[in-house]
């Protein structure tokens, strides 16, 4: 992996050991015959095959996914569904990720986003699981409500794939594999940053979801890491992935705090909005530093209104998850928790990082867009 700041490659390194990256498929069209009831797409997963850089002792060959060595019978009459915790385009790319995992297989798809509701949440996949469907990967709303639909999972034999764990827990054992995206580090690379490149000064944080088990471990390592540096968090709220309440705390925190510094939102979803906002009221003086990535968010690097991004692959998420639920299916062996590559990225790097660890196989856009 190169270095995580462009100018300066000192500062943190990759904290995960790298993975071995599916080949990017391409000129795949979309199967026709897709049903959306009720929020929820149904579609096979398709017969074709392809090929995969991945090794034979890799995660990727030994769950099937994309490699040649699916067959198109695997996985027949037999449904992977991917549960989201609401609708934005990081949950599209992770559900393109479980897309990307069933390719060549005749695995069927459904998918349901939740509203960013938890007790959605458990009912939707309460639903699937009444359902009879055969596999089960989620995004989470709460970590809490997860954990009690994987035991239902569990209980039930249907294998559940996490992709955003939040960490070591009693619900462990319910769980098949999971996508260990280890976001204390996460948060830990955002206050490297900001020493290394930003004015000392008030901070605004924008979290995701407070419960979720993702905004609370960002906030833990960037924390331990600005402590005692002249960074001070001053505003601390959730905006609940959501564009405008993102910027409503943004403004809100700087008629407050007019000599706030920096700002650090948790998701692109988010920061798409706070940079549009700094850009209308022409604030070019305040750090601004987000996390995950989508196609707006990537329009801002080289302006004045984002800085920098602790990148990882939300369709990443999806694939090791949705391969975790496979193996299971499969009677193959995956390791219960695969980890997520990290890494800090300015508008000089980031195109050489996206070329090795895309965010999204847009081959996918047209079945994923309704959910």
């Amino acid at each position: 992996m190169p270095g995580p700041f462009s100018s300066d490659s000192s500062v943190v390194t990759t904290l995960s050991t790298p993975l071995e990256r599916r080949a990017f498929l391409r000129g795949l069209g979309a199967i026709g015959g897709a049903a959306a009831i009720g929020g929820v797409l149904s579609a096979c997963g398709g017969s074709s095959k392809s090929s995969s850089s991945s090794s034979s002792s890799s995660p990727a060959a030994a769950a099937g996914g994309s490699s040649a060595a699916s067959g198109a019978d695997v996985g027949k009459g037999k449904t992977i569904a991917v549960v989201l915790n609401g609708n934005n385009a990081y949950s599209t790319y992770l559900a393109a990720g479980v897309l990307h995992a069933i390719e060549g297989t005749a695995y069927e798809f459904k998918g349901v986003q939740n509203n960013f509701d938890s007790s959605v949440e458990l009912s939707n996949i309460q639903s699937l699981l009444s359902q009879g469907v055969a596999g089960i990967v989620v995004l989470p709303v709460s970590s809490s409500t997860v954990a009690k639909a994987a035991q239902l999972a569990y209980n039930r034999k249907v294998p559940f794939g996490n992709a955003l764990y939040p960490g070591k827990s009693d619900a462990d054992k319910y769980f098949t594999g999971v996508a260990a995206l280890d976001s204390v580090q996460g948060g830990r690379l955002i206050g490297e940053y900001l020493k290394k490149k930003a004015k000392p000064g008030k901070v605004i944080v924008v979290q995701g979801i407070v419960g979720q088990g993702f905004s609370e471990r960002i906030d833990q390592g960037f924390d331990e890491s600005i402590k005692g540096s002249g960074f001070e968090v001053v505003v601390r709220q959730q905006a609940m992935y959501d564009r405008q309440k993102s910027i409503d705390i943004v403004q809100a925190g700087l008629a407050a705090h007019p000599d706030v510094t920096a700002i650090v939102t948790h998701a692109a979803s988010m920061s798409d909005g706070v940079a549009s906002f700094l850009k209308q009221k022409k604030l070019t003086t305040i750090t601004h530093v987000s996390s995950d990535g989508d196609d707006e968010m990537f329009t801002y690097f080289g302006t004045p209104y984002l800085a920098a991004d602790r990148y990882y692959s939300s369709a990443q998420t999806g694939v090791i998850a949705t391969q975790a639920v496979r193996a299971k299916l499969e009677g193959k062996s995956f390791p219960f928790a695969t980890p997520i590559d990290q890494v800090m990225i300015e508008a000089g790097s980031y195109k050489a990082q996206l070329s090795k660890d895309p965010y999204d196989y847009p081959q996918y856009k047209s079945r994923v867009a309704k959910l």
